[in-house]
């Protein structure tokens, strides 16, 4: 698909973003103040770098307002802030990873908004204000399948350009992409890389392309 990755120590550069590792001092650093704090958010999923991928092939508007939900590290959302002038706002239930996530935008020389909050808590009227939303590795349990299934309703509702949540193939997403595809016209899009990974995942989509 034309990407080209290259990694040195502490690095992995993919697609002119680059995502830290865990052995990163910045990183390091973060981790030990929280020592003792285990946070889903705090490290890189490879749904992320996916979804990225996806997004590269899309003709994204210039200064797009974008909500990244469960955003742990941010990736994508950096990716558009930063070859877009897209305007991110992460949302994480868990404020823990906000210093990651200003820490991997500082890296890529872009700036994203944060969130300390559920999506259950958007309503339709911020939920208006996006052209996108999007979310990578966030229906993990299946107590999160109708809830999202909810929200992702309201988001169109609200009239949200497009919705794309990329996910390994956990069954509640599954179950998730189900309901969507049944109510809410969706369709699932297969996606693989070979860098920096080699990697399959699914992508849940909603609008978008015609």
């Amino acid at each position: 698909m034309g990407n080209q990755t290259t990694s040195d120590r502490h690095l992995i550069s993919f697609m002119g973003i680059n995502a830290l590792r865990s052995s990163h001092p910045g990183v390091r650093k973060l981790k030990r103040q929280q020592q003792g704090h285990s946070a889903h958010g705090n490290k890189v999923w490879r749904s992320s770098f996916v979804l990225m991928d996806y997004l590269s092939s899309w003709e994204i508007p210039e200064n797009s307002k974008v909500l990244d939900i469960g955003c742990g590290w941010g990736l994508a959302g950096i990716y558009l802030a930063k070859n877009y002038s897209a305007q991110v706002t992460g949302l994480d239930i868990d404020d823990s990873v906000e210093p990651y996530l200003r820490l991997q935008a500082e890296v890529n020389q872009c700036a994203i908004d944060f969130q300390a909050r559920s999506f259950q808590s958007l309503d339709k009227d911020e939920l208006a204000s996006y052209q996108t939303l999007m979310g990578t590795d966030i229906c993990f349990w299946d107590e999160l399948t109708t809830p999202l299934f909810d929200l992702l309703k309201l988001a169109k509702n609200a009239g949200t350009e497009q919705i794309l949540i990329a996910d390994p193939g956990r069954p509640p997403f599954w179950d998730l992409a189900e309901r969507c595809v049944d109510k809410l016209g969706a369709e699932i899009i297969t996606r693989k890389i070979d860098q920096p990974w080699k990697t399959e995942k699914f992508i849940l989509a909603i609008g978008g392309r015609d």
